[in-house]
C-alpha cells in the first residue's frame, strides 16, 4: 500500500500538481490568508523569513551529475540490521514470535539480518560436542563470552522470524571450535547447515566475529592465513551440502582506521589467501566508545569524517589484493560495547546513521548492517516494542531511496550540511514519472536553505518538490517528528501517512536546524534514473 497523502488524490494526481497550493514552514501563516486575516503579519514574517536566509548566506549550493549510468547500483538489501548472538542466551525472552516485533522488522524489509556477534564464537548447535558451562566474563566490554547451545527448535524459530519478516538471514559460524593443531573443527558447523537444508532453508553465512581481535576478547588467536583456510573449508562445505548459491561473507574484521590498522593487515593476509570463498569483504564500524560518548559527539563533524577515512583504507586494501570485490559494513553504530546509554537510542543518533548510509552508498558499499534491531542502547527497537528514532529513519529511507546511487556535490558536502542522491523507487513515484530523492543532515543549530543545480534542464513542466523534515524537541528525545508531526504507529501497527512540504523548484529548500530531511524531486528525468 502507499503512505503518501498527496497519493490519495486519484489517478491523475501528477498532472494536477500544479493545481495544488505550494506549502511551507508558514502554512499556518497560509491558512489564516484564506480566511482573510493577518495579512500584515504574513508579509512582516516573510520579510523578516527571507532577511534571515540572505543576510547570513546560508544558502548551500549542490550540483547534481546527470550522467546516463548510476554512480553505483547497491543491494536492495543496502539497509539491513542484526540481531547480536548474544540475545541467543536467553531467547525464550526475544520476542522473535510476537506478531508486533515481526510487523517492526517487516516495515525494514527487503534486508538481511544479520545473527551474529561475539556470542557467535561461543555457540553450540544442540550439543554436538561436550561444551563447558563455566560462565566467563570479558575484560575488554564485561560480556558473557561463556560456551552455550540453541537447540534444532531456537534455530528454526529464528528462521521462521526471518520468513515471516520478509528478511534473508545471515547466521554466524562458530569459529573458535577447533582441533588440537588448531585447525577448524567442522562438525558443529555441518550440523547446522545439514538441520537448515533439511527444512528447505534459504539463507546466507559468515564464520567468526572479529578475529583480529581474538587474542583480546577470548586469550585465543586464529591468524588471517587460519581464516582464510577455514572458510575456503566452509565454502566446500556448503557446496556438498546443497548451499552453493548461498553468499559466504567474509572476514569481519574491526578495528579499521585504528593507530596500527590492525583491520586493514588482517583483512589483507585474508585477502591474499582466500580462494575466492568469500562473496563481499565484510568489516566492523563504530564511531565512538559507548560508555565515554558524549551528546556533542553526535553532532562533530570530525566524528562524521571519521568514516570517509575507513571506507578508503579499506578500499586500498582491496585494490592492493587485485580482487573485483565489494564491501559490505557487516555490523556498525555510533557507539560499541552495546551503544552509549541515552544517546545512541535516542533521535541525536539519526545524523551518524543517515549519513553514514549516504555516504556509504556513495562509495559503493553493497550493505550496510546496522546493530542492532533489539538489544543494547543502538537498538532500533527498544524493548517496549516502541521504536526508537532510528527505526523511523530506516522505514523513511526504505520508502523514498532506491539502490541507484547518483552523484551530487558541494563545495563543502562535509560540512554540518550533508547530502546524498539516490533516484526514487517506484513504489514512491506519483503517475509513474521520474523522480530523485536527495536525503542528508543539517547538524548546525541554524535553518538553512539548499539549492540544487544542474536539474532545471530534465524537469517535467508540473515539477514538484516535497519535503519530509525529521525534528525533535530535544536531540535525547525518543520522540521524532515528520514536519512538525509526531511519527508514530497507526493502532493497526500500519505506518501513518508521510505528509510532505511541497515546494516548487524554483524555490529554496529550507533544512531546519538539527534536522535529517529527504526532498523528493517528483518529475526530475534524470536519465540514469530511467534504466
Amino acid at each position: 500500500m502507499s503512505y503518501f497523502v498527496i497519493n490519495d488524490r486519484g489517478k491523475n494526481q501528477y498532472e494536477v500538481l500544479g493545481e495544488i497550493r505550494t506549502q511551507s514552514i508558514l502554512r499556518p501563516i497560509f491558512s489564516f490568508i484564506v480566511a482573510g486575516v493577518c495579512m500584515t503579519f504574513l508579509i512582516l514574517s516573510a520579510w523578516n523569513f527571507n532577511n534571515t536566509i540572505y543576510e547570513t548566506n546560508n544558502i548551500h549550493v549542490f550540483y547534481l551529475n546527470l550522467k546516463r549510468s548510476p554512480l553505483h547500483i547497491v543491494s536492495n538489501k543496502f539497509l539491513s540490521f542484526g540481531l547480536d548472538t548474544s540475545l541467543l542466551r536467553d531467547i525464550e525472552n526475544l520476542p522473535i514470535k510476537n506478531e508486533k516485533f515481526i510487523n517492526l522488522a517487516q516495515h525494514l524489509a527487503p534486508a538481511y539480518v544479520r545473527i551474529g556477534g561475539t556470542s557467535s564464537d561461543c555457540l553450540y548447535f544442540n550439543k554436538t560436542m561436550e561444551i563447558i558451562h563455566k560462565k566467563i566474563i570479558s575484560p575488554i566490554d564485561g560480556q558473557d563470552i561463556s560456551n552455550f547451545t540453541i537447540t534444532d527448535i531456537d534455530f528454526e524459530n529464528l528462521y521462521n522470524f526471518a520468513i515471516k519478516s520478509k528478511l534473508r538471514m545471515i547466521f554466524d559460524l562458530n569459529v573458535l571450535i577447533r582441533s588440537a593443531n588448531n585447525s577448524w573443527d567442522t562438525t558443529n558447523a555441518k550440523n547446522i547447515i545439514l538441520f537448515a537444508k533439511d527444512k528447505y532453508m534459504k539463507l546466507d553465512w559468515q564464520l567468526g566475529n572479529e578475529p583480529n581481535s581474538f587474542h583480546h576478547v577470548f586469550s585465543r588467536t586464529v591468524n588471517a592465513t587460519q581464516l582464510a583456510n577455514d572458510y575456503y573449508q566452509l565454502r566446500q562445505l556448503l557446496n556438498e551440502l546443497g548451499y552453493n548459491e548461498s553468499i559466504l561473507v567474509g572476514p569481519e574484521v574491526n578495528h579499521v582506521g585504528d593507530t596500527h590498522s590492525t583491520g586493514e593487515y588482517y583483512a589483507k593476509i585474508f585477502l591474499k589467501n582466500d580462494k575466492d570463498s568469500v562473496n563481499y569483504v565484510t568489516w566492523h564500524q563504530y564511531y565512538l566508545d559507548g560508555r565515554e560518548a558524549r551528546v556533542v559527539d553526535f553532532i562533530n563533524i570530525s566524528i562524521f569524517n571519521y568514516l570517509s577515512m575507513q571506507i578508503k583504507s579499506m578500499k586500498d586494501v582491496i585494490n592492493l589484493s587485485g580482487k573485483h570485490i565489494s564491501m559490505w559494513l557487516s555490523e556498525t553504530s555510533t557507539a560499541y560495547g552495546g551503544g552509549a546509554p541515552e544517546l545512541s537510542d535516542r533521535f541525536v543518533a539519526g545524523f551518524l546513521w543517515l549519513d553514514k548510509l549516504g555516504y556509504s552508498a556513495s562509495a559503493g558499499l553493497n550493505v550496510v548492517t546496522r546493530q542492532s534491531f533489539f538489544g543494547g542502547h543502538y537498538a532500533m527497537v527498544g524493548p517496549d516494542l516502541i521504536p526508537n528514532p532510528d527505526w523511523w529513519v530506516s522505514v523513511v529511507y526504505k520508502h523514498f531511496v532506491s539502490e541507484k546511487v547518483l552523484k551530487l556535490t558541494s563545495a563543502n558536502n562535509f560540512d554540518h550540511v550533508r547530502l546524498y542522491a539516490h533516484c526514487t523507487p517506484k513504489k514512491a513515484l506519483i503517475n509513474r514519472v521520474s523522480a530523485i530523492t536527495i536525503y542528508g543532515v543539517n547538524i548546525g543549530k541554524v535553518s538553512v536553505s539548499v539549492t540544487i543545480q544542474g536539474i532545471l534542464p530534465v524537469l517535467h513542466r508540473n515539477a514538484k518538490i516535497f519535503l519530509y523534515a525529521l525534528t525533535s524537541d530535544n536531540l535525547q528525545s525518543r520522540v521524532i517528528k515528520m514536519n512538525g508531526k509526531v511519527l508514530k504507529l497507526q493502532p493497526n501497527e500500519n505506518l501513518p501517512p508521510f505528509g510532505p512540504i511541497i515546494l516548487e523548484p524554483t524555490q529554496v529548500i529550507p533544512l531546519p536546524p538539527y534536522s535529517m530531511v529527504f526532498i523528493v524531486i517528483h518529475g526530475a528525468e534524470v536519465p540514469a534514473c530511467k534504466a
